[in-house]
């Protein structure tokens, strides 16, 4: 399996937001781990950036196989639909800029979509929230956690144990069925992109990706937690 999909073509969307100071350790990471690859390409979308996020990216192109996008809205959902509007290649996914996953699981789920049309991460174990190599999440962000995973659960009906870990690939074909008039453009685009697979009936494998590093909890999650609720409950009940 591993040598039919390394004869592939991936296209890697990192959305990018004031990640000047860790951005290039991450492209370097993820150029490494993907450099079997026949063809390969990252797409750095700088999304409302007020750092040097570009600059530092610019520098990289020079070097790496990146096209860069600059845009003026923020959100991760944003950044992502552009970026994935602008892929070449069969294969496509995101990666969060900061590079907190196991990279050699992360392949592992690229090598999936031989069976599978989508693979996604978890960062927790079944039955818990935290991670195996006992990197744990701080209170606040297990008890955000768990609202939105029963939150997701009953509005969506998707099972999977965590939505919104940033490590996601699929088959071109899933973004030409559910890409067009998505209406999610922060941290809630995960959970439509999952949803609208459902509903199209494309095969997702879900795998447990242990963090190597902690996550610094983002509280712009919930600032705009009250827009992402608007946006989820539209999108469940009139689209």
């Amino acid at each position: 399996m591993e040598n039919e999909v390394s004869k592939k073509n991936l296209s890697l969307i990192i959305p990018a937001h004031n990640a000047e100071h860790i951005i290039e350790n991450s492209v370097i990471e993820y150029s490494n781990i993907f450099s079997d690859f026949e063809n390969f390409e990252i797409i750095i979308v700088c999304n409302a950036c007020t750092d040097d996020t570009l600059e530092v990216v610019t520098k990289l192109a020079e070097k790496y196989p990146i096209e860069i996008l600059n845009i003026p809205h923020r959100g991760k959902g944003n950044a992502l639909r552009r970026g994935f509007d602008k892929a070449k290649y069969d294969l496509m996914g995101f990666l969060d800029s900061d590079n907190p996953f196991s990279l050699k699981k992360i392949k592992e789920m690229v090598y999936s979509l031989e069976d599978y049309d989508i693979a996604i991460a978890t960062k927790y174990l079944k039955g818990s929230l935290k991670n195996k190599k006992g990197i744990k999440d701080s209170q606040i962000r297990r008890l955000v956690a768990l609202g939105g995973q029963t939150f997701v659960r009953f509005f969506f009906g998707l099972k999977f144990r965590d939505t919104q870990a940033g490590a996601k690939f699929f088959r071109r074909k899933v973004w030409k069925s559910v890409g067009n008039n998505m209406i999610c453009v922060g941290f809630d685009f995960d959970i439509e992109l999952l949803y609208k697979s459902k509903r199209h009936k494309f095969k997702v494998a879900e795998f447990y990706t242990p963090l190597v590093k902690y996550e610094k909890f983002s509280t712009v999650r919930l600032r705009y937690l009250a827009g992402m609720v608007y946006r989820l409950i539209k999108l469940r009940f009139f689209h």
